[in-house]
């Protein structure tokens, strides 16, 4: 009974975390918008995803836990510092993925602050004028209480629920579109870019690592390179997080 109670607790805050708007402004785009996004920095995602972005003339943001940094985690080659640089040089935006990776509900505020803060100094040591505007959850795991907490430091969150974002956004959870093997699916990520279009609506896709042979999270080159052709395709303007902000124009 209480692993049922749990579970239960569980859901209603996954839920208030999702339908509770914070940060949330009224906004409308005067054409739509694509953001390519990588969580937790596998070196793939720079040298094959990255090259992908830049053949189109685009850049991505990419979120880095600094924990991650020089390591190797069930098979996967995680970035290091020259990465890092290299795709700050290459124009890239470098987002906040916690320095832990933590499951921020488990986490005490205090382990949270502490942890984001010393995600901030790894960053400011490789790039010293390079400030986190943009976070990630990891895991999109969050409830109301840690969705506010991160909210109150950074003005752009992404999160992991499907969704175009328009009209009124949630700037404390952005809604993004996995490019990940287990799910992906052609026709569905033109049906989402028909959906950006027809709406002016901004479209955020994410996903981990780049290989012919990805990880359940990742994305395939072929999944990837197929993607950013249908974009490229359809004329749509790409842009980092930080900057596809920029085109929103906010409501009085």
């Amino acid at each position: 009974m209480s692993g049922l109670l749990s579970r239960a607790a569980k859901s209603a805050q996954v839920r208030l975390a999702r339908n509770v708007k914070l940060n949330a402004l009224d906004t409308r785009l005067a054409e739509p918008v694509v953001s390519f996004t990588f969580d937790d920095f596998p070196r793939s995602a720079l040298t094959e995803g990255g090259r992908i972005l830049r053949e189109h003339g685009w850049a991505g943001t990419y979120f880095a836990a600094g924990g991650f940094c020089g390591r190797r985690v069930d098979g996967l080659d995680y970035f290091d510092r020259d990465d890092l640089v290299r795709a700050a040089e290459e124009g890239h935006e470098i987002g906040c993925h916690t320095f832990s990776h933590l499951r921020l509900p488990v986490a005490a505020a205090r382990e949270i602050e502490a942890d984001l803060e010393r995600n901030a100094q790894f960053v400011a040591e490789a790039l010293p004028d390079c400030r986190l505007s943009s976070f990630a959850y990891p895991y999109g795991d969050l409830d109301l209480g840690r969705k506010a907490q991160i909210a109150r430091r950074f003005p752009v969150c992404r999160g992991i629920w499907p969704g175009l974002n328009t009209g009124r956004m949630d700037f404390a959870q952005l809604k993004a579109v996995a490019l990940e093997r287990r799910s992906y699916a052609a026709p569905e990520v033109e049906a989402w870019l028909d959906r950006a279009q027809a709406e002016n609506g901004w479209l955020i896709f994410f996903t981990h690592d780049v290989s012919d042979e990805p990880s359940d999270y990742g994305c395939s080159r072929e999944a990837l390179e197929a993607t950013a052709a249908a974009v490229a395709r359809r004329g749509l303007r790409v842009l980092p997080l930080k900057n596809a902000v920029g085109l929103a124009r906010f409501a009085a």
